[in-house]
């Protein structure tokens, strides 16, 4: 059918029609393969934004369990901190009551906290509940007690009964006696809340059920699989960002939401849960959507140029001179052998407009005879 089409098709129509094939054909080529890249430099920016928020993530804890061991460690050289332990006199500690405040006000954190603990993990002091201690918490504050055993700092996140915690602690000495421990506590959830403030990304929490086990708040928590949702900063898109949970550090791109599944370990570098972070990526999706625009816009003009120019040169090239060579055919089959046929060029169809001058010469010259 299309051979038959070709067959009694001018040229221009020749020329035309599998040019504005391939045009069209070549516009989709573009526009898939522009789809295709643009997708993918999407999900490397999606994976680029979302990691970087990871490590600033992690950095903020970083700050916060150096910012609590620089204050354990200043306040562990305290005389009357070392008198306090040694003595069992708890009255000594009360100003750290006020320095807590002072520290809020400093750092900008709220809701820190100093614990003082004496051998292996007995609270001895709160800052922010004074008249609860003699509590072991040896059970769970495996930090208290690593620093208890090995007489060294320590510092981590740490799943406490209420909640979970970013501590910095130090041991109290004297001389080579230990004394007990000190520590600044800083809660885990305001680096989330910081972290969507800074960068626009949601998270959620997920702390792993063993890890868990001795916490009260685990007990009331929703149930994930394996895990209990500890914390989110938005709980409308939890559906769509649990979705990552079980390809964890595979960016997963969702209805123009990217999110990823990344781990939190705590001091001891024990795997204790999951961080999802999300990150809503319809502005950068718009601006390589109005991207794409311009870039179809311009191949599109571009081909239509050259298919202009195209046109311009068959058609001086190729069809003028095939209607004068057609012209003069008609005037010598009416008897007219007098007008010469130009040659114009030493194309094929020059060479053709030199066969058929060749032929009216001839015919000039029977006719001639036969007068």
């Amino acid at each position: 059918m299309v051979g038959r089409y070709f067959k009694n098709a001018s040229l221009i129509e020749k020329f035309v029609v599998p040019n504005i094939v391939i045009l069209v054909v070549l516009i989709a080529s573009v526009a898939g393969i522009s789809y295709y890249l643009l997708q993918q430099q999407l999900k490397k920016q999606a994976e680029e934004t979302l990691n970087n928020g990871y490590k600033l993530f992690l950095e903020q804890v970083k700050n916060r369990e150096n910012a609590g061991l620089s204050v354990a460690y200043l306040v562990s050289q305290d005389p009357d901190v070392k008198r306090a332990f040694r003595q069992k006199n708890r009255k000594l500690l009360y100003k750290y009551v006020k320095v807590r405040a002072d520290l809020e006000t400093l750092t900008g954190i709220y809701d820190l906290r100093l614990h003082f603990l004496t051998p292996l993990a007995v609270s001895f002091f709160r800052t922010w509940n004074p008249e609860r201690f003699g509590i072991d918490v040896s059970k769970f504050r495996k930090i208290i007690v690593a620093v208890a055993q090995r007489r060294a700092p320590h510092k981590g996140i740490e799943i406490g009964l209420k909640r979970t915690i970013v501590t910095g602690a130090y041991p109290v000495m004297d001389g080579e006696e230990y004394l007990g421990a000190v520590e600044l506590i800083t809660p885990f959830n305001p680096i989330l809340d910081n972290l969507k403030e800074l960068t626009g990304m949601d998270t959620v929490v997920l702390i792993k059920k063993k890890s868990a086990a001795h916490s009260e708040w685990a007990s009331r928590a929703e149930k994930v699989g394996p895990y209990v949702l500890y914390y989110e900063t938005n709980p409308i898109l939890r559906k769509l960002m649990l979705k990552a949970k079980d390809y964890p550090e595979k960016v997963l791109v969702v209805q123009n939401y990217a999110v990823v599944a990344k781990p939190i370990f705590d001091f001891s570098r024990r795997n204790i849960g999951l961080l999802l972070i999300g990150y809503d990526l319809t502005p950068i999706i718009d601006s390589y959507k109005q991207l794409g625009v311009y870039i179809l816009m311009f191949v599109f003009v571009g081909l239509i140029f050259s298919f202009f120019i195209s046109y311009m040169i068959f058609k001086k090239y190729v069809e003028d001179p095939i209607n004068t060579l057609i012209e003069h055919t008609e005037r010598i089959s009416m008897g007219d052998v007098d007008q010469k046929v130009p040659v114009e060029s030493r194309d094929e169809i020059g060479r053709l407009a030199e066969a058929f001058e060749r032929m009216r010469i001839s015919i000039k010259k029977v006719m001639d005879l036969l007068k």
